[in-house]
């Protein structure tokens, strides 16, 4: 087992995956947006008669209409949970067999993406407690601190975020190798996941922000692009011409345009999607790899490929 890894060999693992697999890649980002958008078309065509004027009540029809679809929704939400379990799997999986063909595109639906699930449940829950748990715990000091010096408490108030920031970072860099760890050695990891992030937990700690700030960059990117195509194609001057709507369905273009558009940002979207998908993943898969092998990245790559 190595004693340390590289951040840049690590980055760079999700550009080999997307260099090598393209397809893979186009194909993860397809299933969870053409599953995304089905939902959406489905909860707002269930919700598209919804009166906007203030003194408009809904007819009991569509109140039935929305509670059925409440449940529907729910469905759909865990669907595209498992859907994001086996592309997250999928990357990891890819990113260890870099250069091998399948003919699923790395998607499985087995053991490995239940016991996955299982992993990413235990650490949300976990996370989210423990950060409830010490906001209130620093809400509670912030307060006491109130009685004797409104300025002290502000500044504690500043410091006590600060530290849960990066008390937040420093917990899911020790954590980030739990899940790689589970799809490498194909049980639980909880244990040897913890240990691998011993004693390197600034460079993952380094690796979770260089990861963060690549996919912050992609997305104001995208965001730009964005705003430039709705400003070019008229999109913004359509709307502020548009009458005040009746309902939430005049809110937006007729279904034609809507899938039109849709359609026409799925193709280069899905690439994108898959691509950020495996940003966040690939170079954690990789460095998960290279400790337990005791190889750099690339060459623990390489060997899987």
């Amino acid at each position: 087992m190595v004693e340390g890894f590289s951040i840049s060999e690590a980055m760079a693992a999700p550009v080999r995956v997307i260099r090598r697999h393209p397809v893979s890649v186009f194909v993860w980002g397809f299933v969870i947006m053409a599953f995304t958008l089905v939902m959406m078309s489905l909860v707002f065509g269930a919700m598209a008669d919804i009166p906007l004027s203030a003194d408009a009540e809904p007819s009991p029809e569509l109140m039935g209409r929305i509670i059925a679809m409440q449940g529907v929704s729910m469905m759909l939400n865990i669907g595209q949970l498992a859907l994001t379990v086996m592309v997250w799997a999928a990357t990891m999986r890819a990113t260890l067999r870099i250069g091998r063909p399948d003919r699923y595109f790395f998607l499985r639906a087995g053991m490995d993406e239940l016991r996955l699930a299982v992993v990413g449940l235990a650490l949300f829950v976990g996370a989210y407690i423990a950060v409830i748990v010490a906001v209130l715990a620093g809400t509670l000091i912030s307060a006491l601190i109130w009685q004797i010096s409104q300025a002290a408490a502000v500044v504690a108030g500043l410091v006590l975020l600060l530290l849960l920031i990066a008390a937040v970072a420093v917990a899911m860099a020790r954590l980030s190798m739990i899940a790689p760890a589970t799809i490498i050695l194909k049980r639980f990891a909880f244990i040897e996941g913890w240990t691998l992030g011993k004693g390197r937990t600034l460079p993952l700690v380094g690796l979770l922000v260089c990861t963060w700030l690549a996919y912050m960059l992609i997305y104001f990117v995208l965001a730009f692009a964005v705003i430039v195509v709705l400003f070019a194609s008229g999109a913004i001057a359509y709307l502020q011409t548009v009458q005040e709507p009746a309902t939430l369905g005049e809110l937006f273009p007729s279904p034609p345009v809507m899938w039109g558009v849709a359609a026409g940002a799925l193709l280069p979207g899905a690439f994108l999607y898959g691509s950020v998908i495996t940003l966040l993943s690939a170079p954690f898969a990789a460095v998960c790899r290279a400790l337990l092998d005791g190889a750099s990245p690339r060459d623990a790559a390489a060997t899987m490929g």
